[in-house]
C-alpha cells in the first residue's frame, strides 16, 4: 500500500441538496446521486491515500437513497467516515446512521435560519432527539455548526463548545465562497489542498479541494484514469509546487480569500 498521503479526501455522493441556502455557493452542476458501484471504484482508487473520507462537497448527502449501502462499503474498506448535512433528514436516515455509524456527523444548524421551508421548533426537536440517540447508541462525534457568526466567533468564549460527551457546538464567521469574478484577489498565498486534503465530485471529477463545488480547476476525472495518473498530473504538479513556493497558480485560487487562514505559512 501507498502511504498515507491525505489526512482526509471528500467524497461528494449528491449534486442535489433539498435546501437553499444562501451562505452555499449555487452549484452550477447537473444533479445527481453517484451509484454504488461508482462510489465503491472511488474508495478502491482513493484508499491507498487516506485513512478519512468525508462524504460532502456540495449537495445533502443524506438525500441519497443508497446511504446505507454506501456506509457499508465504507466500513468494509476499513476507512472512517465523517458526514456533514443541513440536519433535515436526520431523524429520517437515524435508522441507517445507528447500523453504520460515521466517526463524526457535522450539523449545520445555520442552515434552518435561512431557509423559510423548515419549521424551526419541529427541526430543533428532531435533530436534538438524533443527536441524542446517535450519541446514546454510538461512539460517534457530533458537532453543532453555527458558521453565520459574523462579529465574535465564540460561544462562551470558545470556538468549539462542549454541550456534553461528544456532542459540541462549532461557531466561526462566514466565509466567502471562491469565484474568479468576486473582488478579491491575491496571487501569493498558501493553502492545505492537494497537501493534506482534495475532493472527487459526484460527476467523478477530482478538484484540488472541497471548495471548488463547481469543479473549476478539474485535474481529471476518476471514472476515466488512475487517481495516481491524476495526482501525478501536470495541473495537480503545478497547483503543488506553486504552494511550496507560497504562490498560487490557479485563477480560482487567486480570487480565494479562504487561503488568507493560512497566512502564517507565508
Amino acid at each position: 500500500m501507498s502511504k498515507i498521503r491525505f489526512k482526509r479526501i471528500y467524497i461528494e455522493i449528491t449534486s442535489s441538496c433539498n435546501l437553499s441556502c444562501s451562505f452555499c455557493q449555487e452549484t452550477k452542476r447537473p444533479k445527481e446521486f453517484l451509484s454504488v458501484e461508482n462510489f465503491a471504484h472511488i474508495l478502491q482508487e482513493v484508499r491507498p491515500y487516506t485513512n478519512f473520507v468525508y462524504l460532502h462537497v456540495k449537495g445533502e448527502p443524506l438525500l441519497h437513497p443508497q446511504l446505507e449501502e454506501i456506509l457499508k462499503l465504507c466500513r468494509q474498506s476499513g476507512v472512517t467516515v465523517n458526514v456533514t448535512t443541513n440536519g433535515t433528514l436526520l431523524k429520517k436516515q437515524l435508522p441507517t446512521l445507528l447500523k453504520y455509524p460515521p466517526h463524526q456527523i457535522n450539523i449545520s444548524l445555520h442552515s434552518a435560519d435561512d431557509n423559510d421551508c423548515i419549521d424551526i421548533d419541529t427541526y430543533i426537536k428532531d435533530v436534538f432527539y438524533s443527536c441524542e440517540e446517535i450519541t446514546d447508541k454510538t461512539e460517534t462525534e457530533i458537532s453543532l455548526r453555527l458558521w453565520n457568526t459574523k462579529n465574535d466567533p465564540t460561544i462562551f468564549g470558545e470556538k468549539n463548545y462542549k454541550v456534553k460527551e461528544r456532542i459540541h457546538i462549532n461557531v466561526q464567521s462566514p466565509f466567502e465562497w471562491p469565484d474568479i469574478n468576486n473582488t478579491y484577489y491575491n496571487d501569493r498565498g498558501f493553502c492545505q489542498g492537494l497537501r493534506l486534503h482534495m475532493a472527487i465530485l459526484s460527476n467523478g471529477t477530482v478538484v484540488p479541494c472541497c471548495l471548488d463545488g463547481n469543479g473549476v480547476m478539474a485535474l481529471g476525472n476518476i471514472f476515466e484514469e488512475s487517481f495516481k495518473n491524476i495526482l501525478e498530473g501536470p495541473r495537480a504538479t503545478a497547483i503543488i509546487q506553486g504552494f511550496r513556493d507560497k504562490k498560487a497558480v490557479e485563477p480560482l485560487c487567486q480570487h480565494c480569500s479562504f487561503k488568507e487562514r493560512f497566512s502564517d505559512r507565508l
